[in-house]
């Protein structure tokens, strides 16, 4: 019931790159759902570039957040979370496409060799390397999209059940890939086609996905699956009063943020271009007041839910760890950023 619905995010001073973002929202959980989402948009491309030292392990801004929300709750508003992350995937399909036209008029050139084609080897069709990966996808479709694109990727779905139909059909693969990216662990896969074996050491894949109550359960059967500690659970209550949905300055909210995401995108370049990792690191007063509180979390998650809720707190302070180097990192940007 609508009684029981967690309380929003109390106010916090944001990055203003961020908090521009958050005030697009017209409700409290509106604003809490452009948080999260704007945060594992950014995190997702930020992937490889930043990383915490957490429990002897490096951790990158990859978070796997799922906004569970019941219809008209105004959760369509994630959708231009997304649209951040599109002119990085624009410019690597862009990318893509203009190396594939070499590949063909390089093979075309190879097949018209006739018999001096043992004396040339035969052109390599390039990888398709992409950002977005669709969430109607088979688990080696997903595998070989991370695989081909350095294990990075963002998997963004508005309608949860579109993964977890993919789910249920490959029910394995794809719930072990979702479970070995939250901890950056290395995937492989034989391609049963050509026999060809394909690996990267390590993965970097964000997941954002929103759906209905009745949508969570196909894709995590229990508290038990290993899933369930590993994501960011958000519940939005549904909408109570009517609201007026003619906007006076009738802005294309989706165009915005994707304004934002060739900005965003083209401060990725300047810091791909400076450095090669930033690491966060915590003073010791920050680390004090984090283990002080999640000690007190983890005491009572285990004392009124038992243990799968003390691995969910493990793992939330995870979590929290990535979220504190995605905010971290903006507040360090601020002057390049609008």
């Amino acid at each position: 019931s609508v009684k029981n619905v967690p309380p929003a995010f109390p106010e916090y001073p944001w990055p203003a790159f961020l908090k521009r973002m958050i005030d697009r929202g017209d409700t409290p959980a509106q604003k809490d759902i452009l948080l999260l989402g704007g945060i594992t948009v950014l995190g997702a491309t930020l992937n490889k570039s930043i990383r915490i030292s957490y429990g002897r392990k490096f951790y990158y801004p990859c978070l796997q957040t799922f906004i569970v929300a019941p219809p008209a709750s105004g959760k369509g508003a994630l959708a231009w979370t997304r649209r951040l992350a599109e002119p990085i995937h624009e410019a690597m399909m862009a990318n893509y496409r203009q190396r594939h036209k070499a590949y063909r008029e390089e093979k075309s050139r190879w097949d018209s060799l006739g018999k001096k084609k043992s004396d040339t080897p035969e052109p390599e069709m390039p990888p398709l390397k992409m950002f977005l990966i669709a969430g109607n996808n088979s688990g080696t479709g997903v595998l070989e999209n991370l695989i081909e694109a350095d294990g990075i990727g963002l998997i963004c779905e508005t309608e949860a059940d579109t993964v977890s139909t993919a789910i249920g059909a490959d029910h394995g693969h794809w719930s072990d890939t979702l479970r070995k990216c939250h901890d950056h662990e290395r995937l492989a896969f034989n391609r049963r086609t050509n026999h060809e074996y394909r690996e990267c050491d390590e993965s970097y894949l964000s997941v954002l996905l929103s759906g209905t109550p009745a949508q969570v359960k196909p894709l995590i059967p229990s508290a038990e699956n290993g899933l369930f500690s590993r994501q960011l659970f958000y519940f939005m209550p549904p909408i109570d009063e009517w609201m007026d949905q003619f906007d006076s300055e009738s802005e294309d909210y989706g165009l915005r943020f994707a304004t934002w995401g060739t900005q965003w995108k083209q401060v990725l370049v300047l810091i791909n271009g400076s450095v090669q990792t930033i690491q966060l690191r915590l003073s010791e007063k920050q680390k004090e007041l984090f283990n002080q509180r999640f000690a007190q979390l983890f005491s009572h998650a285990g004392y009124a839910y038992g243990g799968s809720m003390r691995s969910a707190v493990a793992r939330i302070a995870i979590n929290t760890c990535r979220i504190l180097s995605i905010v971290a990192l903006l507040r360090a940007l601020e002057k390049f950023l609008p």
